[in-house]
């Protein structure tokens, strides 16, 4: 029903249509009174460009420090990355010598192993 009984006041603050218009009416009326001051225009125009460029400046030197602030996270965590990428890279040069001092000590008894068996083949 549109318009519907109601007993209490506790009624219309728990109803958000109400809430809404109650909302526009003062954000109406706080416009209304800024443009209806007892100001000249030339005054109110001046006042309004101000506030507007005051507050132009301070979005742009926040979007600045945001972005300074930004900006070095991301070389902090490139940073990082190359360090890790460092030691992972020296991790596996270390691991390859290992291998290859191994294989050539495997290469090595292997060679004195044939040459120990021709040797004894030689004796034969």
């Amino acid at each position: 029903m549109l318009f519907e009984q109601r007993k209490d006041v506790q009624d219309y603050v728990t109803d958000t249509t109400f809430l809404t218009g109650l909302l526009t009416g003062v954000v109406s009326g706080l416009a209304i009174g800024l443009l209806l001051a007892p100001r000249s225009g030339k005054k109110l125009r001046k006042q309004i460009a101000k506030k507007v460029h005051d507050e132009t400046k301070e979005a742009k030197h926040q979007w600045h420090k945001a972005k300074e602030r930004a900006e070095d996270k991301f070389d902090a965590f490139e940073n990082g990355v190359a360090s890790v990428a460092g030691k992972a890279e020296d991790e596996f040069s270390n691991y390859a010598h290992k291998a290859q001092h191994g294989a050539n000590h495997l290469a090595d008894k292997a060679k004195a192993g044939i040459d120990s068996i021709k040797d004894t083949v030689k004796f034969s």
